[in-house]
């Protein structure tokens, strides 16, 4: 009995040696090609279950704020071209990098910025948001900067400034 305990045992052994293992991806052949586009070009994302967005940087503006610091204003157009599974998008979405890297989030204000970009679920095609969100930067570290659509951590497309 104990014969039989160890040749299974062997066996088993011999045949997950035998098994091909799958080669792993280089780093290069995972890398999905993120567009880098100028202010009012187009951006078409392909979203979850099989939907399709098409996002547009419009307009850039930037301005003095009263502290010394640069406003960067920013008009976004967003279309669903294609519902897929729903997914939220706005303002979270969007990220600024500034020419040292650092990265700034997305704020909205309906007083002093309307109309702000607001933040919608996506259910129907042709479904439509446009507004302005504003990043608040440090003085002269917008130009060579560039705004980025994420999901969390993935960047989609970046708009350069």
């Amino acid at each position: 009995m104990k014969a039989l305990s160890v040749v299974a045992a062997a066996l088993l052994l011999l045949s997950g040696c035998a098994q091909e293992t799958p080669a792993r991806p280089t780093t290069e052949q995972t890398r999905i090609p993120v567009p880098v586009l100028k202010v009012g070009q187009p951006a078409a994302i392909d979203l979850f279950g099989d939907g399709q967005a098409t996002i547009t940087v419009a307009a850039i503006e930037l301005s003095k704020l009263d502290d010394g610091n640069d406003r960067l204003v920013v008009t976004i157009d967003m279309l669903l071209n294609k519902a897929g599974k729903p997914i939220t998008g706005g303002p979270e979405n969007f990220r600024f990098r500034d020419k040292g890297s650092v990265m700034h989030k997305a704020r909205t204000d309906e007083q002093t910025l309307p109309p702000g970009l607001p933040s919608l679920n996506f259910t129907t095609t042709g479904q439509a948001a446009h507004g302005r969100l504003f990043f608040d930067v440090p003085t002269g570290s917008a130009a060579g900067g560039h705004i980025q659509l994420m999901t969390g951590a993935l960047v989609h497309a970046v708009w350069i400034v």
